[in-house]
């Protein structure tokens, strides 16, 4: 696939998590994708100005490595002239992989995009962008009033308000602008989720529905305590209005059937 060969696959893992690392390759080899393994930075060994990571450093220090190690991928990306690949080291793909790359492979090819998120984490109706918003995004005053809305391709959705990174593609012609957005932004930011939260209304960013890839629930390295990804089963409210985050097989979810807004 074009899509696989024109990207810069790569992938965060810290060394102290030799089992994240272990369930990474046995997924990689699953779906048949080549992935390089980036070794994720510690906090301490990011060697930036303290200014830009001050909010990371007084929530979450982690947050601070994790921002940094996906950059990373993205520069890397830059200098080889290929698309960033960006995922983290706990990701679980769908059965259906392959056949929903192929699709996303043709929306790309056909369309502007600056970001493609493989999983499917994101509101509908509006949480991080609705009118009014609210206090967990203060410094954003857009008036979209939605995080998504459909496209004129069945599967791929809109997005305003994805809000994790554990598996999307920059495309190549944007990763210039992204890394420019993300560093001079960097010093609002919780984490680079929260700051693509931010910048997504100033970028074209996509998702399949539904999700192709997720989390498995595990031990944080950015946190405390297990993060429980399952729950984004019931990303809004219930697991029926939520179908659209993740399904093993795309039959499985029938994006005209849903009511986007």
């Amino acid at each position: 696939m074009m899509l696989l060969n024109d990207s810069y696959i790569a992938f965060v893992n810290l060394d102290s998590r030799q089992d994240r690392l272990a369930h990474m390759n046995t997924q990689l080899a699953r779906v048949g994708i080549s992935a390089e393994r980036v070794r994720g930075l510690l906090p301490s060994e990011v060697n930036v100005d303290p200014r830009k990571t001050a909010v990371m450093q007084r929530r979450t220090p982690g947050a601070i490595g994790c921002h940094y190690s996906q950059v990373s991928i993205m520069e890397k990306a830059l200098e080889l002239g290929k698309n960033a690949w960006v995922m983290e080291d706990d990701v679980v793909f769908c059965e259906d992989f392959k056949e929903r790359l192929k699709i996303i492979e043709d929306f790309t090819s056909e369309n502007e995009w600056d970001v493609f998120w493989l999983g499917g984490t994101f509101h509908s109706p509006a949480w991080w962008h609705k009118i009014g918003h609210n206090q967990e995004l203060p410094q954003c005053h857009c008036k979209l009033g939605r995080d998504c809305e459909p496209t004129n391709w069945d599967r791929i959705i809109r997005t305003y308000g994805a809000f994790c990174t554990y598996a999307y593609i920059v495309n190549i012609e944007s990763l210039e602008k992204v890394l420019i957005l993300l560093d001079g932004h960097v010093h609002l930011s919780m984490g680079i989720d929260w700051l693509f939260i931010y910048l997504q209304p100033q970028l074209k960013t996509y998702a399949f529905v539904p999700g192709s890839v997720k989390q498995m629930d595990n031990q944080s390295d950015i946190g405390n305590g297990i993060t429980m990804f399952s729950g984004f089963s019931k990303l809004n409210g219930t697991e029926e209005n939520s179908r659209y985050w993740y399904q093993e097989k795309m039959e499985d979810f029938y994006p005209l059937n849903y009511n986007w807004q």
